[in-house]
């Protein structure tokens, strides 16, 4: 089973220095997009398994409480509620906690994560674990082994190449018997 993610996304856009403290209208939801954009962007295909909580004093109007953005699922807490007290729930709530990654470096989260035996990871821990994704999704792949050879190929190399072994030229490399007489032992002090 895949690891799913509950981020605390206001705690994350302060850490990452996505939000300024004097901003313009629309500013707040410009940060929420840059964070968004972020994410979806460092968990790629794995970004349906993460889910952003906010705060919902913050909601833009008429945009429902939850919805997805690109796969992610974005969450405003209810407005009885902060995002960490939605958050608590949503831990409280997991079917399978140990495959539930918190991030947040809010220690009352950290320890209901811990509660319930999910993970609780700073913001470093998440901005490693984005950095390495990131560094094996850039890595050249391996290129595929090839199977075994068909009958055919075989035979075409061994029309090509069998009649080596009886190249004068190339004798001393198939005589396979000089090294009856090499000494292979280590050398005597």
């Amino acid at each position: 089973m895949s690891a799913s993610y509950i981020i605390d996304g206001y705690n994350l856009i302060h850490a990452l220095g996505m939000i300024q403290h004097n901003m313009d209208r629309g500013g707040l939801e410009q940060s929420r997009r840059k964070l968004l954009d972020f994410l979806v962007e460092g968990f790629g295909e794995d970004a349906p398994h993460v889910t952003v909580v906010f705060d919902a004093k913050q909601a833009p109007r008429g945009v429902a409480r939850q919805q997805q953005f690109h796969g992610l699922q974005v969450h405003f807490a209810p407005k009885d509620q902060s995002a960490d007290d939605w958050i608590e729930t949503l831990i409280a709530d997991a079917a399978h906690p140990r495959t539930l990654v918190v991030v947040s470096d809010d220690m009352r989260l950290q320890k209901a994560a811990e509660r319930r035996g999910a993970s609780a990871w700073s913001h470093d821990a998440l901005l490693d674990f984005l950095e390495k994704r990131a560094r094996s999704a850039a890595a050249p792949q391996e290129p595929e082994q090839r199977g075994s050879d068909s009958a055919q190929e075989k035979e075409k190399w061994l029309k090509e190449f069998g009649q080596l072994e009886r190249d004068p030229e190339l004798k001393e490399f198939f005589d396979l018997d000089r090294f009856d007489d090499v000494n292979l032992s280590e050398p005597e002090a």
